[in-house]
């Protein structure tokens, strides 16, 4: 329990400001990607001659290296991706703060009431019928928040943060 509180009161009472790219930068050995993945620069519709799409990751496409997803969402700007995650930090501060001293990690799934991002969801998925990619828009953010393995003090950082077609 004393180190449980000891982690708690690192993290202080004031919620830290993320700026997204910065962290991806930073904590890229740790597997952060929100930019890479999910980053509102990354071209929406399928395109074979380009490496990465948003579409194209329904499909496994170029970077994407044959993995295919169900749901594909990105950013609509940089501003709106930092702005959601540092207005849901400040406004959660006290559950992320516990969640991090105790578990390591905080997960959440939230509707940020207008839209933040657009993307494809797979209308054929769990065998529904072949590949097929849909366009959306969403309200829908998943966010997941980690402790840098072993730092001291202790060091939260944005594992990923992206718009989502499912609550």
């Amino acid at each position: 329990m004393a180190a449980i509180m000891a982690k708690y009161h690192q993290l202080g009472d004031e919620p830290p400001t993320f700026n997204l790219a910065a962290n991806d930068a930073r904590y890229g050995n740790s597997n952060a990607h929100t930019v890479q993945r999910h980053g509102p620069d990354i071209p929406l519709q399928r395109d074979l001659t380009v490496d990465r799409t948003v579409e194209g990751r329904i499909y496994g496409d170029g970077d994407w290296g044959g993995k295919t997803e169900n749901w594909s969402y990105k950013w609509d700007n940089h501003t709106v991706m930092n702005r959601e995650i540092n207005e849901h930090v400040r406004a959660n501060w006290d559950t992320i703060r516990s969640n991090l001293a105790m578990d390591g990690w905080y997960k959440a799934t939230f509707d940020a009431g207008h839209r933040v991002g657009e993307g494809y969801y797979n209308n054929g998925a769990y065998g529904v019928g072949p590949r097929q990619a849909q366009y959306a828009a969403t309200s829908y953010v998943r966010l997941v928040i980690r402790v840098v393995p072993g730092s001291d003090p202790v060091e939260p950082f944005i594992l990923t943060a992206f718009p989502s077609g499912l609550m």
